[in-house]
C-alpha cells in the first residue's frame, strides 16, 4: 500500500514539474488605458523635457504594473533615474478615476505639472484634451 502512494507522489511530481509555464504578461500590457499612457508620458515628457539633462527622483516607491512599465518607458527614451533626492527633480504620475469612464493623469516633475484627461471606452483608450502645463 505505501508503495503505491509513493509510486503516484512521484508520478505527479514527475508530470507537474513538465507543464509549461506560461509567460509572465505586466497588468500595464494588458490593459489598453495604462499602455496608452505610459506611452503618452514618455512621448510627452521627452517632448518638454531635455532626456539626458533631466535625472528623475522617484518621489514614491514606484511598485506595481504601471509604475515599473512608466519607468522603462522614461528610460527607454534616455531620462536618467536615481534614487537619492539631491541628484534630480523629483517625479510622480498618478492615474485617478474621475467620473464613469474618464480618468485625470497627472505628472509631476520638479515644479511642474503636467495633467491631462483620458477615457477608456471599452478596448480603447484615448486622450481627452491636450496637456495642460502649470510651473
Amino acid at each position: 500500500m505505501r508503495r503505491s502512494h509513493l509510486l503516484v507522489l512521484m508520478n505527479t511530481a514527475l508530470l507537474t514539474g513538465c507543464v509549461p509555464v506560461s509567460p509572465r504578461i505586466a497588468m500595464a500590457d494588458r490593459d489598453p488605458l495604462r499602455r496608452a499612457v505610459v506611452e503618452d508620458v514618455a512621448d510627452g515628457m521627452s517632448r518638454i523635457f531635455e532626456a539626458a539633462d533631466t535625472t528623475l527622483v522617484p518621489s514614491r516607491a514606484m511598485t506595481g504594473s504601471f509604475d515599473a512599465a512608466l519607468m522603462a518607458a522614461l528610460r527607454a527614451k534616455g531620462f536618467p533615474v536615481a534614487v537619492s533626492v539631491g541628484r534630480g527633480k523629483a517625479f510622480d504620475c498618478r492615474v485617478d478615476p474621475l467620473e464613469g469612464n474618464m480618468y485625470r493623469v497627472t505628472v509631476h516633475v520638479g515644479d511642474t505639472e503636467l495633467s491631462r484627461l483620458w477615457v477608456l471606452d471599452g478596448a480603447t483608450a484615448y486622450s481627452g484634451g491636450a496637456w495642460a502645463r502649470r510651473e
